[in-house]
């Protein structure tokens, strides 16, 4: 049996900063002041090796290296392991407990549970995984929906309120023509008994005229454009008219006769019953009237 034994290691400061980089020759001890830690050299790891203590290799993990590497980790989780693992962690969820309520927990109280949640519609939720999912909705779905719907099913606004026979109305009943935004306002005071609105291109409005007085231009207009003869025959008066230049005797006119009876009574009447521009001048007293 071996005899045992202490090592004094004899040791020489450095002052260089090379601790946790240095690769050093197998078996070198070196003590590294910026992590505090003892280190030994393998030959190939710059840093060398961080040692634990007690004299051993471990004390540090690796990637990859379980929780149990660690000399004081009785108790803590392994790979594979549950959480029931730990001597403390009565009224913890463990992996046979999934999927498991919130109230696994021992101060939870008044938190919920996965089957206090719920959903409607197009949101459906699963109180077994407690996952929620989706249905898509489609524009045919929005289509269909909405073909149902009338606006019965809308609340009426504030300030865009639905049309009603007894608003138009009231509305109607309250307004003057003056208030029509295409009607010269300055023109529809005091209006004379026979006026009527004619629109104005020019001002891109309707203003108020006298119908007699309409009735006078347009008059006058029409007969601008004809050449006219009268002639007086006793008791009859015959007018003709035809475009200006007509020849007398060309079939281009239109002829009327005014009869006046001694009662007042007028008659006029057109030359063989027709206004037609077809009838000679010269021969007017010829037609039937």
């Amino acid at each position: 049996m071996a005899e045992n034994f202490t090592q004094d290691f004899r040791t020489q400061r450095r002052n260089y900063d090379d601790g946790l980089t240095r690769i050093g020759e197998i078996g070198r001890l070196w003590y590294e002041s910026e992590t505090r830690t003892i280190r030994i050299s393998d030959g190939v790891t710059p840093g060398g090796i961080l040692v634990a203590g007690g004299g051993s290799a471990g004390g540090a993990l690796a990637p990859g290296d379980n929780i149990s590497l660690l000399t004081n980790d009785a108790n803590y989780v392994s790979e594979g392991a549950n959480l029931s693992v730990f001597t403390n962690d009565t009224g913890y969820i463990t992996s046979a407990d999934v999927p498991t309520n919130l109230s696994g927990f021992t101060n939870d109280t008044g938190y919920i549970t996965l089957t206090d949640l719920s959903a409607a519609g197009d949101l459906t939720y699963n109180s077994t995984t407690g996952e929620f999912s989706v249905t898509t909705y489609t524009s045919t779905d929005f289509d269909t929906d909405f073909s149902v719907k009338t606006t019965d099913d809308l609340d009426e606004g504030n300030v865009n309120l639905y049309f009603t026979d007894g608003r138009v109305d009231a509305r109607v009943a309250d307004t003057s023509i003056s208030a029509l935004l295409d009607v010269d306002n300055n023109l529809v005071i005091n209006l004379a008994e026979d006026s009527i609105l004619i629109y104005n291109a020019t001002g891109n409005q309707f203003v108020a005229e006298s119908f007699l007085e309409v009735l006078e231009r347009l008059k006058a207009e029409l007969e601008v454009q004809y050449d006219r003869l009268v002639d007086e025959d006793g008791t009859f008066t015959y007018i003709g008219e035809a475009e200006p230049g007509t020849d007398r005797t060309t079939a281009l006119w239109r002829i009327k006769r005014i009869e006046e009876f001694p009662d007042g009574d007028i008659d006029i009447l057109w030359a063989n019953g027709t206004a037609a521009f077809d009838k000679i001048w010269d021969d007017r007293a010829t037609y039937t009237y």
